[in-house]
């Protein structure tokens, strides 16, 4: 009798043991790094799998636990330990003591680089607080196996002697947060063939990271520093979403203004989502009414405006919620620039008179437009909403399938 407990714990061990290859890399992909550890060091059968997992992450758990050399020589053994080709590798730590030096950090990109990594997420903050950065590598920056590159905390600066050709030229999806973009001093233009989305996150000097993107479907940028015209006039006639912020608080964004005419035509955009817009700034509307116009074949807009609080917090102009700008819904679009606008999604609503206007002239000027979704701002007084939702629905709409659906801010 006595044996039939032991049978039974060697036949579950055996079945766990032998589930197929790829599924035990997917249960390796489910755990961080210290569970990955112990499950190596508890099964031979396991540890084996990890040698040949391709897909490593060490983060701020691990950064948090060890000191930077000790972190430095861990990283480097399970690196050298690796029996196959490294696809997909994060970095993601801060303030190490001590700190990694640049040159641990370019040692360790070029092990990579020459491993077939394809995904490589790099977000050192080396000290947060005195703002110094690494330095992106010039091999993660030529590495033709990249596909998919995020950077964080790091400085970008233009390669000297590399050939243009050879920049990121298989990304597909490059992502930058918290980074800062040196001028490029090359006077090349560089072009990336492949790539489909770029990220940009509170960066500095995005002014400067001007190429050619020929396939770019996505991109977003949300930063206080907003590059200049010449940024988006070159991936304006290829994006197909468009997302960013239009925090009033940048100086820059009303420059944009005054090239209205010079605004490109957005052939391929279709989706535009707006994050940190206000009504009760008159330039930020002219420039986003500006830009709804040049979108032929736009058919999703979302918009999510700035939290009642955070006007408050911005200034005098934020205060005003009857611009002057929107007198006349009528005036605003023609009946040739939403022909093709389908949904419309706006969250934070608080039927300031400029909000209500802005849906007025969305509605008379959409003939297939199916859906205007409004989720109302936390705290909006319930006299004001059931003032706003009478108003809304009695405003005239140029498609009969036209709908307006009120979502409740506590459940989103």
């Amino acid at each position: 009798m006595a044996s039939h407990p032991r049978l039974r714990s060697n036949t579950a061990s055996d079945l766990i043991s032998q589930l197929p290859e790829d599924i035990k890399h997917r249960i390796l992909e489910c755990l961080n790094t210290r569970e990955v550890a112990r499950t190596a060091v508890l099964s031979k059968q396991w540890n084996d799998v990890w040698l040949r997992h391709g897909r490593l992450v060490f983060d701020l758990d691990l950064g948090n636990l060890l000191g930077g050399n000790i972190c430095l020589k861990m990283i480097t053994n399970v690196l050298l330990l690796r029996s196959g080709p490294i696809k997909k590798f994060t970095l993601a730590i801060s303030k190490l003591e001590p700190a990694l030096k640049q040159s641990d950090i370019d040692v360790l990109c070029r092990f990579l680089s020459r491993n077939g990594i394809e995904k490589l997420h790099l977000s050192i903050d080396a000290d947060g607080d005195t703002g110094e950065y690494y330095t992106v590598p010039v091999c993660v920056i030529s590495c033709p196996t990249i596909k998919q590159l995020q950077l964080g905390y790091m400085y970008f600066c233009w390669p000297v002697n590399t050939q243009p050709a050879s920049m990121f030229y298989g990304v597909t999806s490059l992502k930058f947060h918290f980074m800062e973009f040196k001028p490029n001093d090359t006077g090349i233009l560089p072009s990336i063939p492949h790539l489909e989305i770029l990220v940009f996150f509170d960066c500095d000097g995005i002014n400067h990271f001007v190429i050619s993107a020929p396939k770019l479907k996505c991109l977003s940028f949300a930063t206080r520093i907003v590059a200049e015209w010449k940024f988006f006039e070159l991936h304006f006639p290829v994006i197909e979403t468009l997302r960013f912020s239009v925090c009033p608080l940048y100086n820059k964004a009303t420059a944009a203004i005054n090239v209205q005419e010079r605004f490109p035509i957005a052939t391929n955009l279709q989706v535009i989502k707006l994050t940190n817009f206000s009504f009760a700034h008159t330039k930020c509307i002219t420039l986003v009414i500006q830009l709804l116009r040049k979108c032929p074949k736009l058919h999703k807009l979302e918009i999510n405006l700035m939290e009642y609080r955070h006007c408050m917090i911005y200034g005098r102009e934020f205060q005003c919620p009857d611009p002057t700008s929107l007198k006349d819904p009528e005036s605003l679009f023609n009946d040739q620039d939403l022909r093709k606008l389908k949904t419309v999604k706006m969250k934070e609503f608080r039927g300031l008179r400029g909000e209500m206007l802005f849906i007025e002239a969305i509605l008379s000027k959409s003939p297939v437009l199916e859906e205007v979704f409004i989720m109302e701002s936390v705290g909006i007084d319930a006299s004001v909403a059931f003032k706003m939702t009478r108003d809304m629905t009695s405003f005239p709409r140029a498609s009969p399938k036209a709908k307006i659906v009120f979502g409740d801010p506590k459940c989103s």
